[in-house]
This record gives C-alpha cells, sequence and structure tokens, in this order.
C-alpha cells in the first residue's frame, strides 16, 4: 500500500486529465456494451437485474406522476401490477439517481449507459486518487486497466448497484485522506454524507464503518478520535442512513443466508482466497502483493502510513469483513470494492521495481509489466439474454383504453424477472396499469426472498385451473429455457395442468429463448380460449 504522497506536489492541467480520462473509460465502456450485446439484450442476465431496472422504473414513475401519493403506498401498488419492485430489500439511492435519468427516455438502454458511466466514474476517482502517489502514467494505466476488468464490465453489462457502490467507497476514501491531513467538520460531514449514499445505495455499504477509525490509527492520526470534527463524520449516517436501516432491517434480513457469522466466515475465506486471482489474475494479484510489501516496508521505516494509505487499507479491511463475516451469500461480484485498491497496490508495486532501473527503461518497462499482468485476467464477458421481450411483444401489453389482461409467468426469478421488466417497459401507462402480472413462484407456491422454506400452494392440476380463472388469467408464460434441476414442482404442475385443458388453454406459440451464451430453450405461451 502507498506510504508516501505526491498530494502538494504541482500538477497542470489535472482536472482535464481526470475529466479526459473519464470520458474515455466511458466511450469504451459504451462500446464494450454494444459489442458485447448488453444494449439490446433483455434484462434477465442476473436473478437481481429486473428488480432494479422495475424499481428504477416505478421510481421514474412516482417522480413523473406520483407526487402527492405516499411513497411506499406507491410502490405497493406499483407492485402488485408488476411484482419485482424491490424497494425496501434493497435501499433507495441507486434508484433516486437511475429514476430521474429515465424521466425524459424510459428505456432499458438509459440504465445500461449509466452502468457504463458509473464505471468511468470508478476509473476516474481511481485516477485522481492514485496520482497523489503515483507517476500520472501509471496512475492513469492502472486505473483504465481497473476499468477493463471482467468483474467490473460484466456489471457495467447488467442493470445493478454496486458499481455506484464502489464509486461512492472510493470516494469516502479520497475525502478521508483529506481530512486526514487538515481535519475540519466540512470534511468530516462531506464523508459523513458520501458514506450515508452508500449505505443507502447498498447494505455492504457499511463497511465504510470501518474506514476512519482504521484510517485514523493508522496514519498515526489518533489523537483527533477526541476531536469534535471526527464525531461529524457520524452524524450525516445516522440522520439520514439511520431511518432507512432501522425501517428495512426485518426486510432485508430475507436476503441473508441462514449461516451464522462463524459458518459463513468458515465458507468465505476459501472462496475469496481463491477468488482474488481467478478474478484479477496471477499477474495482478503477485504485483498487488509486491506493492503491499513494498508499502509496509516503508511505512516500518517510518513507523506511520501515509494518509492515502491508510484510507485504503481502511477500505481494504472494511470490504474483506462485510465480504467474509456478513451471510449474503458467495459472488465475485461482492469484490468490485476491491479493484481500485488492487490496481493501484499493483501499480505501486511496479514503481517500486521500476525505481531500481534506468529512467530511460523504467516507464515503458512498467506499463508492459502492468498490460502484461492484465492479459493473464479472466476472459471478457458477454451477455446474451433474447426472447423474453419478444414473447411480450407477441402477446401485447394492453393500453388504458383496451380490457384489463392478468398474466401468470411460470420460471425460474431471472425468467419471471425478464418477462416482467419486458412487460413493463414497453407499456406505456404503468400507474395505473390495465396489465396485472403474477408471479407463478408467488401464486402456486411460497418462500422467502431467497427461495428457502418453498411449499407449493397448490396440489392437483383441478387446483391450477381453479387458480388460474379465479385470478382471471389471460395468458400463461411456462418458460422451459431454465435447467431441469431449477425447476420447482410448481413449474412441472402448472405446464401438466395447461398441457391437460387444452379446451380451455391454447398454446399459440413456442419462443425460442437464450439465457446465455450456448443455453437456449424455450418458452410456451398459453391464451385462455375465451379470449379472442
Amino acid at each position: 500500500m502507498p506510504a508516501i504522497s505526491n498530494r502538494d506536489k504541482p500538477c497542470e492541467h489535472s482536472v482535464f486529465r481526470v475529466f479526459a480520462l473519464l470520458i474515455l473509460c466511458f466511450v469504451f465502456a459504451l462500446i464494450f456494451s454494444f459489442y458485447t450485446g448488453a444494449m439490446d439484450s433483455d434484462l434477465g442476465g442476473d436473478p437481481d437485474e429486473a428488480a432494479h431496472a422495475v424499481t428504477s422504473l416505478m421510481m421514474r414513475d412516482y417522480f413523473a406522476s406520483g407526487f402527492g401519493q405516499h411513497p411506499m403506498k406507491f410502490a405497493r401498488a406499483y407492485y402488485d401490477h408488476f411484482p419485482r419492485v424491490a424497494l425496501g430489500h434493497y435501499p433507495p439511492f441507486y434508484y433516486l439517481i437511475s429514476g430521474v435519468l429515465l424521466l425524459p427516455f424510459p428505456s432499458p438502454q438509459v440504465l445500461i449507459i449509466l452502468q457504463a458511466f458509473l464505471l468511468a466514474s470508478l476509473a476516474a476517482v481511481t485516477f485522481h486518487f492514485g496520482r497523489r502517489f503515483l507517476p500520472q502514467w501509471l496512475a492513469a494505466l492502472a486505473a483504465g486497466l481497473g476499468c477493463m476488468l471482467p468483474v467490473g464490465l460484466k456489471l457495467a453489462q447488467h442493470v445493478m448497484s454496486d458499481v455506484l457502490l464502489a464509486v461512492l467507497c472510493l470516494g469516502a476514501v479520497v475525502v478521508w485522506a483529506d481530512y486526514l491531513r487538515v481535519a475540519t467538520c466540512k470534511k468530516a460531514l462531506v464523508w459523513g454524507c458520501i458514506a450515508a449514499a452508500a449505505i443507502l445505495t447498498k447494505g455492504s455499504g457499511m463497511l465504510l464503518c470501518l474506514l476512519p477509525p482504521v484510517a485514523t490509527l493508522l496514519a498515526g492520526r489518533w489523537r483527533l478520535i477526541r476531536s469534535i470534527s471526527w464525531w461529524c463524520a457520524a452524524l450525516p449516517v445516522v440522520a439520514f442512513a439511520g431511518p432507512w436501516m432501522l425501517y428495512s432491517t426485518s426486510i432485508s434480513k430475507e436476503g441473508m443466508t441462514q449461516l451464522t457469522p462463524g459458518q459463513y466466515f468458515i465458507e468465505a475465506v476459501p472462496y475469496y482466497f481463491h477468488s482474488v486471482p481467478a478474478v484479477f489474475g496471477w499477474g495482478i494479484t503477485l504485483l498487488a502483493i509486491v506493492g503491499a510489501g513494498f508499502g509496509l516496508r516503508l511505512t516500518w521505516s517510518k513507523r506511520v502510513m501515509s494518509n492515502e494509505g491508510a484510507a485504503l487499507t481502511g477500505l481494504l479491511i472494511g470490504a474483506l469483513a462485510v465480504l467474509v463475516l456478513v451471510p449474503v451469500g458467495l459472488s465475485t461480484r461482492y469484490m468490485l470494492t476491491l479493484v481500485p485498491v488492487i490496481m493501484l497496490a499493483t501499480a505501486y508495486g511496479i514503481l517500486g521495481i521500476i525505481r531500481y532501473l534506468p529512467v530511460r527503461i523504467g516507464g515503458p518497462l512498467g506499463a508492459l509489466m502492468l498490460i502484461a499482468a492484465f492479459t493473464l485476467a479472466a476472459s471478457l464477458p458477454k451477455k446474451e439474454v433474447h426472447g423474453f421481450a419478444e414473447a411480450v411483444r407477441f402477446v401485447g401489453v394492453p393500453t388504458l383504453t383496451e380490457p384489463k389482461e392478468n398474466w401468470l409467468i411460470s420460471s425460474d426469478p431471472r425468467g419471471e424477472g425478464a418477462i416482467i421488466a419486458a412487460a413493463t417497459f414497453q407499456i406505456n401507462s404503468r400507474s395505473p396499469s390495465n396489465l396485472r402480472v403474477y408471479r407463478g413462484s408467488k401464486e402456486l407456491a411460497s418462500s422467502d426472498w431467497m427461495g428457502r422454506d418453498y411449499k407449493t400452494a397448490v396440489d392437483t392440476s383441478a387446483d391450477v385451473l381453479k387458480l388460474l380463472d379465479a385470478r382471471h388469467i389471460t395468458w400463461v408464460f411456462v418458460d422451459l429455457s431454465s435447467r431441469d434441476d431449477q425447476r420447482r414442482a410448481h413449474d412441472r404442475l402448472l405446464a401438466d395442468s395447461l398441457q391437460s385443458a387444452p379446451q380451455m388453454w391454447n398454446l399459440v406459440k413456442e419462443q425460442s429463448i437464450t439465457r446465455r451464451p450456448g443455453q437456449k430453450g424455450r418458452l410456451l405461451i398459453y391464451q385462455h380460449a375465451q379470449i379472442p
């Protein structure tokens, strides 16, 4: 980790260079999204993607036509028609941003553009921070290549809040390093606002609570803990994020695994230990270890860590604590907050190595080392989800002047979400709406948010058909594109029930579905026989 700082060194046109890197990375991320199919893919690349997209659209519609109504009442009514609204399971800050951006153009492509901009912003903030203790060319290269790592590019292809969280966490590092340099109440309050925004983006933003104490102690500024300004940092967190955390605690518990922190720790440590080289590649991983070694050696000689190094280490410790102690499930996408730390440590390792080389060859060799290390990372991701939106277009969504329709979708969370998201974006009037979508996983069965405690709500074909009539279902979508072991008892019972009643349900289309590159299947579309 960095142990010295170039913060006070003059840097001409620094704002322009940060902005230029932001634009370059934004253009790259957009081109990548177009090239890999993210722009025209359905919103079913991740089980949570549709939930983020539909909730963003719900927030947009509230801004456009819902003011004056109670926000949660509006959200509940919206959920009744389009049951992928996830406000409560997820905090609101990401949706406040995405909802505003959707106001002029309510389309999924706007959300993918937002993801590309957020990824570019992460690179720009990484460069802005890294140039304090690295040569600008090396900081820019590390930031740009960090933007191109598969873990970030995959999240840029999907409508997810993880990228915004990573940007806010790194922003908190920048502000706290400044606070450690010159402690003021204003800087502490700014840090608190950023931390509150991170927590209101995703609950794992709580990792930032470890940053101030860890960084303050490592920088040798422990006396600041006695000052009023140091404690001011907590005020915005308590004021803004606190009420939401209290409100949503009982809801967000459903997103946790049933493991105790100790049991989860035993599983998480080996998982993430092996995931680091899998995500970053062995080249970057080893150079980051070298960089950490150089930083620790210099810190040992000076008996204190630089403000920048202390703040980055605080972020690292907080992120690792959340990864291995909070039982939310294991996923490499949670490692995005580590990307700036790893890339800057890698660049610092290269800087330590080339200091022993002649100036004339040190720079080019360092650049080659970083590029070569980057090429050892995992293969680039590609998003290919098609057929769900086409099925919705085939059926057609009703306008307010047409008869009401009720749909039932039988699929896993990805399939259910993809169809609901497609319908939500295609329909012109969502609140009020003449379309109501039902999920088979909620109507024909019951379980919690994670799919636990599963049990069927119907046992026979007669019960299924009776339920369809009771809900006045007009169209049924039966997704056969998921793996057989992922299809549950109620899915199979529904498919058998519809086949057994051709006089009541007409099979009108078999839609081809692509879930991911190389995985294809069918979606059966049934229409009630009494619907003309």
